[in-house]
């Protein structure tokens, strides 16, 4: 996927901004607080990062890739991103999910246990509900892409400039 990096700069611009932090902190929060309502069973131990093993994958903003991009400790070179796409996995998984205080909420909420009551996607709806307006106010371009895609991006724009 090819983004124009005046897109790339300006979701993290965006991500920077007040509104942003307190808006993705509080969703946060909340989700941690559903998570420790419903006490989903986590069966798989950060197997399901590996997305095409598991039949799924993670969507999000460039907003909140630019949010999660500029907490990390150490960014992902696009190669690195296209190994991951050619192993089918995250490229953050590495015994386990190397970025999980910054893991963006699709992360946070996805669990493979069973979700009858169906939980999991009502709150992910409503934090992307959010999510989205928080692009509205901030007039940040509305992206919705698969993580590994916005990753390679951002990786891009960031070995050009």
């Amino acid at each position: 996927m090819v983004i124009d990096p005046a897109v790339i700069a300006g979701w993290r611009a965006a991500a920077a901004s007040i509104d942003a932090q307190s808006t993705i902190a509080r969703l946060h929060d909340e989700i941690a607080a559903e998570v420790r309502v419903q006490r989903p069973l986590c069966v798989s131990s950060g197997r399901c990062c590996g997305f095409e093993a598991h039949g799924h994958q993670l969507y999000l903003t460039g907003l909140e890739t630019a949010w999660t991009w500029s907490r990390l400790a150490r960014r992902p070179s696009a190669s690195e991103v296209d190994a991951a796409l050619a192993a089918g996995t995250c490229p953050f998984l590495s015994g386990g999910c190397s970025v999980h205080a910054v893991r963006p909420p699709g992360c946070r909420i996805y669990f493979c246990d069973r979700d009858p009551a169906g939980w999991q996607s009502a709150l992910a709806e409503r934090c992307h509900h959010e999510i989205r307006s928080l692009h509205d106010r901030l007039g940040a371009p509305y992206r919705y892409a698969e993580w590994r895609s916005l990753l390679a991006a951002f990786a891009a724009a960031e070995a050009a400039s």
